[in-house]
């Protein structure tokens, strides 16, 4: 028959029960101790201790605050772009239309997926990490500035005697 060795370990309850009062903040009061399959389990009683001390407590009004974390600012790069218009959308929104939106989205037979690409690709050549919300609101502002203004076209289309007649005060 094969020699076994046995190593007996003994912790004192008590010990335990300091050390996990001490960790977690447990009331006084150990109710009971139970070996529940392959767990010790304590039962503690009674009122929590209080985490910080009494002095501390008349002090602060016992809420602590979390500090925000700083955020960095979602704002699109717009430098050299010409202003079309500016208006309140439908959602109550103060808006810039910028005129490479305006010009991009121009044509009629353009799908829904070619004018988002459109937005997106405008955006990316100004150095901008544009996201989805970012795309949606240049794209739809613009098609409303378009609906409300269907004749606006972009100065210096090509027809130039088109351009000075337009231009022209009479």
């Amino acid at each position: 028959m094969p020699e076994e060795v046995f190593t007996i370990v003994r912790v004192p309850v008590k010990e335990i029960e300091e050390s996990l009062r001490a960790k977690h903040a447990l009331p006084h009061l150990l109710s009971e101790v139970r070996v529940d399959g392959d767990t010790l389990v304590f039962y503690f009683s009674g009122e929590l201790e209080p985490l910080v001390t009494s002095e501390v407590n008349s002090q602060s009004t016992g809420k602590h605050r979390r500090r925000r974390a700083r955020r960095k600012r979602n704002r699109m790069k717009t430098r050299g772009w010409e202003v079309a218009g500016r208006m309140t959308n439908s959602k109550g929104q103060q808006c810039t239309i910028y005129k490479p939106f305006v010009d991009a989205l121009r044509g009629p037979d353009l799908s829904y997926e070619a004018q988002k690409a459109a937005v997106e690709k405008i955006l990316k050549s100004n150095k901008n990490k544009p996201s989805e919300t970012s795309i949606q609101y240049f794209l739809e502002n613009t098609l409303e500035y378009l609906k409300s203004h269907p004749t606006v076209e972009p100065v210096g289309s090509g027809n130039h005697q088109q351009d000075v007649e337009r231009n022209a005060v009479y």
